[in-house]
């Protein structure tokens, strides 16, 4: 397993929301579609629209230009519409697409940090769902980011797209539901370092009395958001307590607090009316057993193929 990121070459400087065509099933097919040195002809002809006035190809090459612009792929011609081959796929070897795209999304610079800033801009409603009217949400992103550009309807609206095809929110008729989907968190803790002499690293084993608040660090560092308050003692925040405690009830974790135990991360209760320090769950330490084959610990992509 490598732990080396390494940065595509000429990437666009197009933002990441800024390609609104872009869905997550034809990423993963297509991603998963490049074996090799592979040419964007064989890729247009696969995965192109019939129309007609012929295949209508757009679509592909704007798939594979946000590809190469989360690291994903590069050209070894130099040249995004010829050729493209794969990049940092022995990184985490193993781990599901929609978990490699949000650590992909959430290593890059400058004002493309703006696509993993969305959700912890969310996250400071302190609530479960925020408005899912776009004036509503235009209004939490000027208050705490600040980018260079307009938060477009457009863009908004590719970013609420994608973020739920990968399984970190889902949208209801009024309301984003700011929850992740346990499929999601539980590859996360996976794959997140629970020893101080550890590395991030994705497989097929479990964790036994692993330290969770480096995990919980390594996971709103690189993947998304987890902490309503980070400094001093850690708070989770609610939606993802929501996840833990489901998880928790299935089986699928379970968390601890041995009293000598330090760095303890507090979870609030599941109603946040009694969400004062003296309710609040003290966790230190986390086991993680195997992801079952189960609906409920599917990505959204894995339920649609299989309905």
């Amino acid at each position: 397993m490598s732990t080396t990121y390494t940065p595509a070459n000429t990437k666009p400087d197009k933002l990441l929301t800024g390609f609104i065509s872009v869905r997550a099933p034809e990423l993963k097919h297509i991603y998963n579609a490049i074996q090799g040195a592979t040419s964007v002809d064989e890729l247009t002809s696969k995965f192109g629209r019939p129309t007609a006035d012929g295949l209508e190809t757009d679509h592909v090459e704007d798939t594979v230009r946000f590809l190469n612009a989360v690291d994903l792929v590069e050209s070894p011609s130099g040249d995004i519409k010829s050729t493209v081959e794969r990049i940092n796929e022995h990184q985490f070897k193993g781990l599901p697409f929609e978990a490699r795209l949000l650590y992909h999304c959430n290593q890059q610079e400058g004002r493309q940090t703006h696509f993993a800033a969305v959700y912890g801009a969310l996250l400071t409603e302190e609530s479960r769902t925020v408005s899912v009217d776009r004036d509503d949400l235009r209004t939490i992103l000027k208050r705490e980011t600040d980018y260079d550009f307009s938060w477009t309807d457009e863009k908004i609206d590719m970013w609420v797209t994608l973020c739920e095809q990968l399984g970190l929110i889902s949208e209801s008729e009024d309301d984003l539901v700011l929850s992740p989907c346990r499929a999601l968190l539980h590859d996360a803790l996976v794959l997140a370092p629970t020893d101080t002499s550890e590395e991030p690293n994705y497989g097929d084993f479990e964790v036994e009395n692993g330290e969770f608040r480096r995990a919980l660090d390594w996971i709103d560092d690189n993947l998304f958001r987890v902490y309503e308050e980070r400094a001093g003692t850690a708070r989770v925040h609610p939606v993802i307590a929501d996840v833990l405690r489901n998880m928790e009830d299935d089986g699928i974790i379970s968390l601890s607090s041995p009293g000598d135990s330090q760095n303890a991360v507090e979870i609030p209760p599941e109603n946040l009316d009694d969400d004062v320090r003296g309710n609040r769950r003290d966790a230190t330490r986390v086991s993680i057993h195997s992801r079952p084959d189960e609906t409920a610990y599917q990505y959204p992509l894995t339920q649609l193929l299989t309905r």
